[in-house]
């Protein structure tokens, strides 16, 4: 009955030590991802953009702090425009060409 007894404690111990170890190891892993809190961007008023005329918006995409629009231009090829959603500047342009 002892031997019981002393099975059945250090199962719960076990039991306990694991639960432990696997909360430490979710608050390690919840640092590791950055813990970078969102907070509203700022406003930066009306920002104008040039778009090439005869250009369609393809696509855009919001990624933290950068907008990325998808451009279709009059030629049929496609151009990336990268702004920044904090300042509305634009920040890069890239053609993207097909290859003969």
């Amino acid at each position: 009955m002892r031997a019981l007894k002393a099975l059945v404690v250090s199962m719960a111990v076990l039991i306990f030590a694991g639960v432990v170890v696997l909360i430490v190891g979710i608050i390690n892993k919840a640092d590791d991802l950055g813990g970078e809190i969102s907070r509203p961007l700022a406003d930066f008023g009306i920002t104008q953009i040039a778009i090439p005329a005869g250009a369609h918006i393809r696509e855009t995409r919001l990624d933290g702090t950068k907008i990325l629009l998808h451009l279709t231009l009059v030629n049929g090829t496609s151009r990336l425009i990268l702004i920044s959603a904090t300042s509305g500047e634009q920040i890069g342009v890239v053609d993207l060409k097909s290859l003969p």
